[in-house]
Parts: C-alpha cells; structure tokens; sequence
C-alpha cells in the first residue's frame, strides 16, 4: 500500500515531496529522482525550500508530527541539523535573509537561524536554554505571512500577519512581536490561510496598492489593504466549492487510559509506574498530553483508528499568487478535503481600479479531480507553450468519493499525482501525464504493510478537525455520508470546557447540570478579548472628535457590522450577542 504525497515544495531546478516519513527530490526537468531521505520520525506535515543566492546553495526545511526542526541541503538531503520543537508546528517560512519562522499549535511563533548552534560538548541537551517565543496567541495558531518593508507604499517596517482558530488576524512588527500593529478585522470563524500580495512595481500600468488574503472557515475571502488593515472587499467561495468537499472531519477517539502517560513519561498502572527508557524530557511530556488531532490517529495495534464521521465545513488551507501583474493575474485557492481547485482573477477580487475595471469578461475558473486534493505547488519548468504557469497537485488516492456524473468529469486521470496549467485564458486544465511522470509517481511514494489502514482525516486534512468542538450539538451524531445533514452551528459551546460531575454523581460546585459543571477555557478567554477590543472601539465611536478619528476604517466597519448582527438576531430571537447584551 502506498502512503499519499501530502506536502509539496519547489524551487527553481527541483520538486520535493513527502510521503509520510520520506522526503524525495526530482530534477524539475527531467522528474528523475535525485535523492531519498526518511529522518523524520513520524509524518512530515510542513515543507519550505530556501536559495541562498550569495553562497549558491539551496536548503529544505522540514518539520512534523515528531516535532523536529530540520534543515537539510538540496538536492542530496544531506541531513544539516535536527532541532526540537517546544510543540508541534502549524505554520513554517523562510524569509528572505534565511531564518525560519515557526508558529504552534499553542498559538507562539518562533524564529530559529538556517544554521543551528554548536552545542558544546560537555553542556547537556535538556541544559541549553529554551526558545523563546516572539508573539503568541491565546488560541490555535494556524497561519502566517511575512510582509517585508515597502516604504513607498506605506510599510516602514517588516510586519508578521498570523490568523488563529478563535478568528483572530494580528498584523505584528518582526521581528519584535510583542508590539502589534494591527488587527484585521473581518473574520467570523478559524483563520487558516493568509497570503500576502505585494504593491505592484512602479511599472505598472495601474498604481495598486498591497493587500493581505485572509480565508479559513469563512464562506467567502476576505481581502484587508494595506498599511491601514481595512477590509476592503470579500470574495464568496463558498456556493462555488461546498459541493466539492468530499472528506468528512472525524471524531477524536479517546486514548485507552492504558496507554496514556503521565507528564514524566511513565505509563500510568495499577498503582505503580514504568518508566520508558531512552526517552527525553520533551518527547515524554508530549506522549502525556496527546494533541487533539492526534488522538483518533492511533489504535492499540499502532495502527490507524478511525473516529466518527461529523459534517462536512469549509476550510481553505493554502492560497497562492499566479501570473505577473495584477491585470492577467488571481490565485489559486485550496480547499481541505475538496476535489477541486478554484482561480480567482485579482479583476473579481481586488477592489475596483482602472485595470481591473477593462476586464468585463473574468470569471473564476474550477478544475475537478478524482481524488480529494492535498497539496498543490507550482513547477518551475512549464510543459506547456500556451501555460501562463504550472502546478503539481498531490491527489489523496486512498479516497476516492462516488459524486454525481454531473460533477465527474470522465476524462481527470486516476492518477495520485497530476499537472495542471493556468492558461492565459484563465482556465485551469489538467495536463497530459507525461511519460518521465511515471518514475516521479513510482519514487515518491512510502511504502505501507498490505495490511495497514488508509491514513486518518486527522493526519492528512488536520484543519477539519477545527471545525467542530465537544460542545458543539451534532458531535456526538457526525455528519455521516449524507450531504443533507445540517452544519454544525459553531456558536454552541464554543470556548468552554466541560467537567465530569463530582464523585457523589452530582455536578461539581462551579455549576449544574446533567453534562457537568464549565469552566472557561482559552477559546472563551480569546472571545472575551474580542468582544473587549470591540466594546472599546464602541465607546470611541460615541465619544466622537479626536477619539473616533483615533479609530481605523476597518475597525469602524466591524463596529458596524457587529451591531447590524447583534440588531438581526435580536429581532428574530431575542438572543444575545457572544454572551454580552449590546445596546
């Protein structure tokens, strides 16, 4: 059985893949394999490449489930440096000078140089100092982007955007974190994709400013100018891709209480305590608190445990800029468990101007696929003449979904890999599979047991597994295969944590209950903020003068909107608004 490709990377001679554990380069011109490496310890979840022009080298960054940082050179994989994560990363960059930016699941975001320090030999590992963190949120980090300096366009200093599970975008000074610039506010539900898109060159026809993307769980994009952060322009996807969402999010499966391990790395007994050998500080404290995605990842065998089905939601993962201006160009979006990728011209996108204005006649273009659609990158070299770009796309061959003929389109090869071209048309077309293709798709692949399970929705789309919570009310019943089931409402439970009831069998004194007593958890304490930050721009607003001019355009737009769905869901239900009464 093989394991599907699920991350991509490029640079401008090579294409790498992961296949679980094993990492493997092809010469972008030839696809023939380079060199295999299998380092990692566990599934590999985030690749980025890095050019040092100067030196002439080119580096692979790499990091997963085994939470090791490592560096590697291109294209031998000769293995540079390993380097342990405080805990599992969920965003990864490179920028421009070479040192790496790390964001976790526990919401901080850490830079580490490209080269690792010497650590001298009589200073033990766990006795170097830890790694401190530049930012942090207090939920879930799930993306980043690095916006470099633009002066002329209102940027005097680098900033770092990161979007979190709790609809947070903070817009940060870099390397100096703790000082927030902006918030861009928009968002209604997880943050798991942003992208920056730089000013044009002074050459172009049309003067444009810069813009960040913004896209997770929303049901559209949203699009945020910059320096000021105001929302400008959304873009809805979500009537265009829902019907393409095939992959169902899946319950965690709670670890048998066996097999859990306490935070010294000792496995909890019968009134006694075996310690397991050869394992650090770091490694032990992680098998005592197992992640939330991980948990339905593992059976008693070792093997892969699947958990219930729940319903099917949104979730873009992965944005990326094509084309060479803004007149001819747009993105391409990719969404957790579709079967197809969506391009979006910048003239549907951006707001209006004079070049964007000409073009009456752009339309989104949509490709299917016959697998659920992993990772997408683009190829350096076309194959194409008529090709504005090229991209690769891995296909999630372990599933493969029975959809309506209408939506099938016969002629999308079987393949777990495939090529597609922008043309300059704007449509998006799967490219003839090429015969060197062959050896890539032979090559790429980690080989699995006969008898091994297909990889879990946790380990191959983690992102879906944000979309519901326990307290949500369908997570107990699941979505199932029915695409009539009704979406979960993300406004149930949302931030609260449920404890068991006192050991009389009643709840415990926090509060009553069937279910148990709450107690506020960091999701909670992140609305809160939310909610704060808004009530005092609310309070500018009315002050008038000097203080409401204080106040950025996107902060009195979500002012406004916040208030216009307070007053609707008054009307239609008397409800509150997050749990505080709004005037």
């Amino acid at each position: 059985m093989e394991h599907p490709v699920q991350v991509l990377a490029s640079t401008t001679e090579h294409i790498v893949t992961a296949s679980n554990t094993k990492l493997t380069v092809f010469d972008a011109a030839t696809n023939a394999p380079i060199a295999s490496a299998t380092n990692h310890k566990a599934l590999i979840r985030l690749l980025a490449t890095f050019t040092d022009d100067v030196a002439k080298k080119a580096y692979l960054v790499s990091t997963g489930e085994d939470k090791l940082l490592q560096v590697s050179s291109l294209p031998d994989l000769q293995l540079l440096s390993s380097r342990d994560l405080p805990k599992r990363a969920n965003a990864l960059e490179v920028t421009a000078s070479g040192d790496i930016v790390v964001g976790d699941k526990f919401g901080d975001v850490y830079i580490f140089p490209l080269d690792a320090p010497t650590v001298p030999a009589n200073v033990k590992p766990e006795d170097l100092p830890k790694p401190q963190p530049i930012l942090g949120h207090v939920s879930m980090l799930n993306t980043l982007a690095l916006i470099p300096a633009d002066p002329a366009h209102g940027l005097a200093r680098d900033w770092i955007a990161t979007g979190d599970r709790d609809e947070h975008v903070r817009i940060s000074r870099f390397p100096a974190g703790h000082v927030i610039e902006k918030f861009a506010w928009g968002s209604k539900r997880l943050v798991s994709s942003l992208l920056y898109l730089p000013a044009p060159s002074s050459s172009s026809a049309a003067p444009s400013p810069p813009y960040l993307l913004s896209a997770g769980a929303d049901p559209s994009i949203q699009v945020f100018e910059l320096p000021s952060a105001e929302l400008v322009s959304r873009f809805p996807i979500e009537e265009i891709i829902s019907a393409y969402i095939v992959v169902n999010p899946e319950a965690p499966t709670p670890v048998p209480a066996g097999r859990r391990k306490n935070k010294q790395g000792a496995k909890k007994g019968k009134g006694k305590q075996v310690s397991t050998e050869g394992e650090s500080a770091e490694q032990a404290d992680a098998a005592a608190t197992p992640e939330p995605e991980a948990t339905a990842e593992e059976g008693g065998d070792g093997s892969a445990a699947h958990g219930a089905e729940l319903a099917k939601g949104l979730a873009v993962v992965k944005m990326l800029e094509v084309g060479t201006t803004r007149e001819d160009g747009g993105i391409v979006v990719l969404v957790a468990g579709s079967t197809a990728l969506l391009y979006i011209p910048f003239s549907l996108l951006l707001p209006t101007h004079p070049a964007a204005a000409a073009s009456t006649d752009a339309a989104p273009s949509l490709l299917r696929a016959a697998h659920p659609i992993l990772d997408i990158v683009p190829t350096p070299i076309p194959a194409s003449a008529d090709s504005q770009c090229e991209f690769l796309v891995s296909l999630d061959h372990t599933r493969t979904p029975s959809l309506p003929p209408a939506t099938t389109d016969p002629e999308q090869p079987h393949t777990p890999l495939m090529r597609i071209s922008l043309g300059k048309d704007g449509q998006l077309r799967a490219l003839p599979t090429l015969t060197t293709d062959a050896v890539l798709f032979d090559s790429a692949y980690a080989q699995q047991p006969e008898n091994a399970k297909q990889p879990s929705v946790a380990s191959l789309y983690p992102v879906l597994s944000l979309l519901h919570h326990p307290g949500d009310e369908e997570f107990a019943e699941g979505g199932g295969d029915d695409d009539e089931a009704p979406r979960v409402s993300r406004k149930v439970g949302r931030g609260v944590k449920r404890t068991a009831p006192g050991s009389n069998g009643t709840p415990s004194e926090v509060g009553d209950g069937e279910e148990g007593a709450k107690r506020v958890g960091k999701r909670a304490i992140g609305r809160a903020e939310t909610l704060r930050r808004y009530e005092e721009a609310k309070r500018k607003l009315q002050a008038g003068g000097e203080t409401a001019q204080s106040l950025t355009e996107g902060e009195k737009a979500a002012v406004k909107e916040m208030e216009e769905e307070a007053e609707a869901a008054a009307a239609a239900e008397g409800a509150e608004m997050e749990g505080a009464h709004v005037a």
